[in-house]
């Protein structure tokens, strides 16, 4: 798959990720993937973990408007992927076609991933998912980390929010060598119902950010990333 630098990070460019996904769970091959936005982009300029493990990583999608209009800038035609929507779609697709595809959802608040694997479950009966919140410690962690090495899931959807998804998947691909590993950031609370998604219109016109502002005020110190994405990319030369 071709590839294109984004400020020194990798963006992989496809016209279907989702295929590629599954061939690559069908074959049982160990993959990372990331879903890159403008602010994954400008958070990684200053943590060299997370910039490494964007480096690191088999996949990374654009996911984001920002870094989709610096592709375009340089004359590469790429369709932005939403990281949310290609989870979902590849969660379903293994839950019709396959059984023998278990699927593992870890993170958000106590209770959430209950909600959302029941949402899952109402449109694909026999899908096949273990879950568990990202607030485990001590005996409780431990017993969630032999429970994935036992069941060996081929999907395994992170919800930890950027940077510590990254860097737990990271440090964790041990747990199931052969599985497709995907930071989820906050789709779970959408998923379960806690949050709602930005309608349609936002969705199309590349305003998804604007409604994040509106449900969550307290995150406008960090939307301030945006318009310093879009300066940094009409000079930078890398």
């Amino acid at each position: 798959m071709k590839t294109f630098s984004v400020f020194d990070l990798p963006i992989h460019l496809s016209d279907d990720y989702e295929g590629w996904l599954c061939d690559r769970i069908y074959s049982n091959m160990g993959t990372h993937v990331v879903t890159m936005n403008s602010e994954m982009a400008m958070m990684a300029q200053k943590n060299d973990e997370l910039k490494q493990n964007i480096q690191n990583a088999d996949l990374v999608v654009p996911d984001g408007s920002g870094v989709i209009l610096y592709l375009k800038q340089r004359g590469k035609k790429q369709k932005r992927v939403a990281g949310i929507e290609l989870a979902e779609s590849l969660v379903k697709r293994l839950g019709q076609q396959r059984k023998d595809c278990p699927i593992c959802f870890y993170g958000a608040s106590p209770g959430v991933t209950d909600e959302a694997v029941n949402k899952f479950r109402a449109m694909v009966p026999n899908i096949h998912i273990i879950n568990n919140h990202g607030f485990l410690k001590g005996a409780d962690l431990s017993a969630w980390y032999e429970k994935i090495q036992e069941v060996q899931p081929k999907l395994i959807l992170v919800g930890l929010g950027v940077p510590r998804q990254e860097e737990w998947i990271a440090k964790h691909r041990y747990l199931a060598p052969n599985a497709v590993w995907i930071g989820v950031g906050g789709s779970f609370d959408i998923w379960g119902g806690v949050k709602e998604r930005a309608p349609k219109f936002f969705c199309d016109n590349n305003l998804e950010w604007l409604y994040r502002l509106y449900q969550e005020p307290w995150r406008w110190k960090r939307m301030m990333v945006l318009p310093h994405f879009f300066v940094k990319s009409l000079f930078y030369k890398g």
